[in-house]
């Protein structure tokens, strides 16, 4: 539940961050948008604009990348404990069966000698 909750309000975090921010983008965009239409006839502008979106699209890569291995490893380590758990349950489960066996043995042939015995003239 810890876990659900921190998700929770890290995923609420990043959607008021991103809101926020282009909100703030959004305000400067009316005031300045001669300027802008302006600044994109510029080689270097859109150069530059160019370069912080393929930064932008790599460093999102990255973080997936590494999000998803941070998954992979976990989900490995949990089927992990759970491969143990398993093992140790099914050795208990089959030590019951074996003596369960071994009990119904005995009690068999007790109870053969004790017919044998009974019933011998």
């Amino acid at each position: 539940m810890q876990a659900v909750k921190e998700i929770t309000e890290n995923y609420i975090k990043s959607q008021k961050t991103i809101i926020r921010s282009i909100q703030s983008s959004w305000g400067p965009y009316q005031q300045n948008f001669n300027i802008s239409i302006n600044t994109w006839n510029s080689p270097e502008a859109v150069a530059h604009a160019y370069s912080r979106f393929v930064s932008n699209i790599a460093d999102n890569a990255v973080t997936y990348l590494r999000t998803t291995n941070n998954l992979v490893f976990a989900s490995l380590d949990a089927y992990k404990t759970t491969m143990e758990h398993a093992k140790e349950n099914t050795k208990q489960i089959f030590d019951i069966n074996t003596k369960t066996a071994k009990t119904f043995e005995q009690n068999t042939r007790e109870v053969t000698k004790a017919a044998a015995k009974r019933f011998r003239f």
